[in-house]
């Protein structure tokens, strides 16, 4: 499976094995947690639309990244109100 990955889709097999970096990463949309998989789908398929198959991959791997950085900044917050919160 993976020599089919690295083969036919290079571009998904080298951002599944790149290393993580979150000191690089900044929210979507200048720094809101308004991401949403609805409009993900749209932005998904007006890629397809636009430039087929190899097009909608590469939009797929920023929206999956793009969730990513959201949920992890809502687990950050999450922790931070926790620890603020006792009394």
């Amino acid at each position: 499976m993976h020599h089919t990955l690295a083969t036919r889709i290079p571009v998904l097999s080298l951002q599944i094995h790149r290393p993580l970096d979150p000191a690089n990463e900044s929210p979507p949309d200048g720094g809101d947690m308004s991401w949403n998989w609805p409009a993900a789908e749209a932005r998904l398929k007006e890629a397809f639309d636009q430039g087929g198959l190899s097009r909608w991959i590469e939009t797929a791997l920023r929206e999956v990244e793009a969730e990513a950085r959201v949920e992890r900044l809502k687990r950050e917050a999450f922790h931070e109100n926790r620890g603020t919160a006792k009394t």
